[in-house]
């Protein structure tokens, strides 16, 4: 099972409270496949979510749903209220302007009730991408106003989110790991949320250290490569006989260079006969090196 039906069976599971429960079932059939005079229904991969999308509109309106089972190569469920009269009962209790336009909120009692409600939403709508691989929460929509308005609930709760077009419709989109924790959180997917922080704190600790590694290999091969510069030119001044010539600081960078051939510029103070930092000593290996680029080009 992937992440997101391990989410959506977690929170098809919730006891819902009786004052609740009209705004989760909101969600669940405002966000379903269809909600409109001609069909009520929802289709979903995960039966959990299947079954409570019947028992809350069959305990919220004593309404009949059934549930039939897809024929697709991946496995489907969909519910739906056949009965047109059930039909018309259910879409009585919803201002008929609301239904795929803005939100009606009158089933939002308190702060518990819009979390009910995004739950629902997510449950029939929702997709959630593995956090091993990513961070993405996508809610698609059929309006921009019904976009628009989640994304408010969902703002107002802590969770920001973003509005995208898709084909004829509308997503309201999460990318930000910390907002699908709080996500998670709001609508009580408590499991998973501890989940998802574990295996975020896990994925920053690798990234820092494969961060320090890259940092590190970064500064070895530069070390390495200075190194090489540095010996070429001493070798250079060395056999034409001219390290003697070179003002006694210079002459005792390259000695220091040549004894300790693979040290790092801090390395090589540590080793220095005389106390110098390594700003100094930079200074004058590069001092060595513009003498016999100097002289190189004069050839």
């Amino acid at each position: 099972m992937s992440f997101c039906s391990d989410v959506k069976t977690e929170l098809s599971e919730i006891r819902v409270s009786r004052c609740c429960m009209q705004a989760l079932t909101y969600g669940l059939l405002l966000f379903g496949r269809a909600f409109k005079p001609q069909k009520i229904s929802m289709q979903s991969e995960n039966f959990a979510v299947t079954k409570l999308y019947a028992t809350m509109i069959q305990r919220s309106y004593d309404a009949s749903v059934s549930i039939t089972k897809g024929e697709s190569k991946n496995t489907t469920y969909r519910a739906e209220v056949a009965d047109e009269i059930d039909k018309l009962k259910i879409l009585a209790s919803v201002d008929f302007g609301m239904i795929e336009g803005k939100i009606s909120h009158e089933f939002f009692n308190r702060a518990c009730c819009e979390a009910a409600f995004v739950r629902g939403a997510f449950l029939s709508c929702g997709q959630m991408s593995d956090p091993e691989k990513g961070y993405r929460v996508d809610f698609p929509v059929k309006s921009q106003a019904l976009a628009e308005e989640l994304r408010d609930i969902l703002e107002k709760h802590e969770v920001k989110a973003n509005i995208s077009t898709r084909g004829n419709g509308f997503v309201v989109y999460i990318k930000r790991s910390e907002m699908i924790i709080n996500l998670l959180a709001l609508m009580g997917a408590s499991m998973r949320s501890l989940e998802l922080i574990e295996t975020t704190i896990i994925k920053e600790a690798n990234n820092k250290t494969n961060r320090m590694f890259n940092c590190d290999g970064a500064n070895i091969k530069k070390t390495i490569e200075a190194s090489l510069k540095q010996r070429q030119a001493i070798e250079y001044l060395e056999k034409r006989n001219m390290l003697s010539s070179l003002p006694e600081e210079l002459a005792a960078a390259a000695r220091l260079r040549m004894k300790y051939p693979e040290s790092s510029l801090k390395e090589l103070c540590k080793n220095a006969s005389e106390s110098i930092t390594v700003s100094g000593l930079n200074h004058r290996l590069k001092r060595i090196i513009e003498i016999y680029e100097d002289l190189i080009s004069k050839h």
